[in-house]
């Protein structure tokens, strides 16, 4: 036997056990790191979960106290209207049947009576009641109760509308004649089966459910299933006990199923309706087991290719960190900004437009019957128009105005430093270079071209908040579709009068 042979096997052998010894000196410690690891990154994301729920819950919270405070603002000039006052119910009705299309979350505006009578009632849909609406009587319900003896704003109990079956919630405000003597109080019916999305357009993790429960346990809305849901009382659920005598917080609760819940709730300010954002622990446990799985996975190659080269390993994955994080802010399609970055945006040129004393303009833009011109020409064509739309939109602002994607068929832009009369011209030129486009196939649509509505609202006139901005925008756009499609409309008054700044078609 070769002894140089029986020398080489030895070394060989010798090679292989140190590099087990190594191999085991590296795990040993990485198994341990991991035992610690997984304690820590539990109580990490239970901590994340419970912090963010509670910033989501605040967050539509502060929605909800928006709403609210609006439609207290919109119901007081119907109540100091003459023929309101007068008691001249033919011009109310009337009244209230021009102005209930303005406003697509409110099912239903009514007059009721000291005597519980409604006197006159608008609906932006069928009303079960609609042709005796005034032998309707709401003495016997809460919001008759607390409106009666309010001397303001009051805000109603979760009920189904007696003139239309909807689930809805009132908001009121006195209405006195001209001798100062009450003589009832103006109502706004919430749709919830409308305002849900917009209560709920939070974007949040899979799994996260948010609920919105009113001081009596009734849930008012929820994101998840909310069929279902609206309407039940869960006051005998031990969650809601938890927050009973408390503004805000957080908790977690184990079931008798065995499942465990965290949640984060806040009490809207100018409502007694609770927030609840809530997340199943499993989730988190599901979080938990893949980064660990991550982090054993890639510890020993990334050993090896950091002992080679960590610098250089550093520096590229710095520069694919910032290009992930670009692309996870842009929409593919169109190429955009997307809905996340407009939040960051909005947020931050309201601060600087608020600092600075500036004007901020926002314009919502939706393609006029989209889904009909998908159905007719296929998604590709679909595609191909919100590409030329978005092109468009670029070509048409200023190197200064951001430009997104909002979701489906509505893009936005975000004009710093503009003024209404500014950001109207914007609007039109967008409008009519869509106008003059040519998009194949648009001979199938209604008017035989495919073409936008613009809806302009301008900050600190419209609104002085993110979503109040985006809000007004929106019913503008609801209002230049009304009128036909085609067209811009600017939102004036916080968002109750518009007025028309481009002729359409």
């Amino acid at each position: 036997m070769d002894p140089n042979n029986i020398n080489g096997n030895t070394r060989l052998l010798s090679v292989k056990g140190r590099l087990f010894v190594l191999l085991v000196v590296m795990l040993l410690p990485f198994i341990i790191f991991s035992t610690y690891k997984a304690l820590d990154i539990n109580k990490r994301l239970e901590e994340e979960t419970k912090t963010e729920s509670l910033k989501i819950a605040q967050n539509v919270g502060h929605d909800i106290d928006e709403y609210i405070i609006s439609t207290g603002e919109a119901l007081i000039p119907i109540a100091k209207n003459e023929n309101v006052r007068a008691q001249n119910y033919p011009k109310v009705k009337a009244l209230l049947q021009e102005i209930v299309p303005k406003f697509p979350f409110y099912n239903v505006i009514l007059f009721v009576d000291n005597d519980g009578n409604i006197r006159a009632a608008a609906a932006s849909g069928a009303m079960t009641n609609s042709e005796d609406a005034k032998k309707v009587n709401v003495s016997d319900t809460v919001c008759y109760k607390k409106s009666i003896r309010s001397d303001g704003m009051a805000v109603g109990d979760f009920i189904y509308s007696r003139l239309t079956g909807i689930p809805v919630v009132h908001v009121t405000y006195p209405v006195y004649n001209f001798a100062g003597k009450r003589i009832g109080f103006i109502a706004a019916a919430f749709d919830l089966t409308k305002i849900q999305n917009k209560l709920m357009q939070t974007r949040f993790a899979q799994g996260t459910v948010i609920s919105v429960l009113d001081d009596k346990g009734v849930v008012i809305a929820r994101s998840n299933d909310p069929k279902k849901w609206v309407g039940k009382n869960l006051s005998h659920e031990p969650f809601y006990k938890t927050m009973l005598g408390k503004t805000s917080g957080t908790d977690t609760l184990k079931y008798p199923d065995g499942t465990t819940i965290i949640s984060g709730f806040t009490v809207a300010s100018k409502v007694p309706w609770f927030v609840r954002v809530c997340v199943d622990e499993r989730l988190i446990q599901k979080e938990v087991t893949r980064e660990l799985a991550n982090h054993f996975a890639l510890f020993v190659p990334l050993l090896l290719v950091a002992l080679l080269g960590w610098l250089w390993i550093g520096r590229d994955v710095n520069r694919l960190h910032k290009m992930t994080e670009r692309l996870t802010l842009i929409d593919p399609l169109t190429e955009l900004w997307n809905y996340r970055k407009l939040s960051q945006n909005l947020e931050q040129e309201l601060i600087r437009a608020k600092r600075y004393k500036e004007p901020l303009s926002f314009i919502m833009i939706d393609i006029d019957y989209f889904k009909q011109y998908n159905d007719n020409n296929g998604h590709q064509l679909g595609d191909e128009a919100l590409r030329t739309v978005a092109e468009v939109m670029r070509s048409a602002v200023r190197d200064s105005d951001l430009v997104y994607r909002y979701g489906g068929e509505e893009m936005c832009a975000v004009m710093p430093n503009t003024d209404k009369e500014g950001a109207t011209v914007v609007a039109e030129r967008i409008r009519a270079k869509v106008e003059q486009s040519t998009f194949q196939g648009e001979s199938k649509q209604p008017t035989g071209k495919l073409t936008i509505s613009l809806g302009v609202a301008t900050y600190p006139f419209d609104s002085i908040s993110k979503e109040g901005l985006i809000n007004s925008a929106d019913v503008a756009l609801y209002k230049a579709k009304e009128n036909g499609r085609n067209r811009v409309e600017t939102c004036s008054g916080n968002g109750t009068s518009y007025e028309l700044k481009t002729a359409s078609n």
